[in-house]
């Protein structure tokens, strides 16, 4: 399994992680973004970016906020700093933004565009930690109209 796909399914693995242990992940709009935690440590809070910013960090995956894991970005910086692409394009471990630009939410896809029709995410929220739930079902919480952005999470090239 080449690298970048190893560190695509570690990055769904540890979402997967999280999702089992959402009891002791809580959240809160806190800075700095909490990235030096170890993997898989307990509790913590984050937000929605946070969130996916530390599962890249603990996969092995690049900063989505393009910041060298400085605890720093929310959605605006994942927008400025990753490929939009086509749904069909994404890949397990890419992201998607909910929101024109700032952004309002961001999740990580546990499935490809391409390998579903309705691929899982993960999504952190709220108080209820990180869940899993269809695209469409997120999709239809911020309304059929409101705009969604594509985010293709780049591979280290280092």
């Amino acid at each position: 399994m080449s690298t970048v796909i190893a560190h695509r399914q570690d990055m769904v693995n540890d979402s997967n992680w999280a999702i089992a242990h959402n009891s002791k992940i809580f959240y809160g709009e806190v800075r700095p973004i909490p990235v030096n935690l170890l993997p898989f440590s307990l509790p913590f809070t984050t937000d929605c970016s946070g969130f996916v910013t530390l599962m890249a960090k603990w996969s092995g995956n690049p900063d989505p906020n393009g910041a060298d894991f400085d605890g720093q970005g929310y959605s605006g910086t994942m927008l400025n700093n990753l490929k939009h692409i086509q749904l069909d394009k994404t890949w397990r471990g890419d992201l998607v933004v909910f929101g024109g630009y700032p952004g309002v939410h961001v999740v990580a896809m546990l499935q490809g565009g391409s390998q579903e029709g309705d691929p899982a995410v993960v999504s952190h929220g709220g108080p209820d930690g990180p869940q899993r739930f269809a695209l469409s079902e997120v999709i239809s919480f911020f309304g059929e109209n409101s705009p969604v952005t594509y985010l293709q999470l780049r591979p280290n090239t280092g």
